[in-house]
């Protein structure tokens, strides 16, 4: 590399260079360097499933079981019938607008007007 010799004597290049190898040498010290990567994002990302669908329990006006059972019908009518929210009246749960291909208020109905 060309630029190397003269990136060295850069005085913020030296500063970067030198909290780099104290973080390393902090994180060896903690044993943080022997967490596997995947291993710290599977708990993040439980973590935050985990918020999320609290949030959504807490924010829904029916049971656990029930929201849950929404979220899953939301993708189509197939789902809606699999998780046995179909057919739909507005304001119940698996009612989505997108479901209701006739505009009449029932999501998911078995035959068309």
């Amino acid at each position: 590399m060309r630029n190397s010799r003269f990136r060295r004597r850069d005085p913020e290049f030296m500063r970067l260079h030198h909290l780099q190898r104290q973080f390393r040498r902090v994180s060896r010290r903690a044993g943080l360097d022997q967490v596997p990567r995947w291993y710290v994002m599977l708990v993040l990302g439980t973590f935050a499933v985990a918020v999320v669908l609290s949030i959504i329990t807490v924010a829904s006006p029916w049971p656990v079981g029930l929201t849950l059972r929404h979220i899953a019908a939301a993708p189509n009518c197939s789902w809606a019938r699999l998780v046995g929210l179909a057919p739909a009246y507005v304001g119940e749960p698996g009612y989505y607008r997108h479901h209701d291909a006739d505009h009449d208020g029932i999501a998911c109905e078995p035959w068309p007007h």
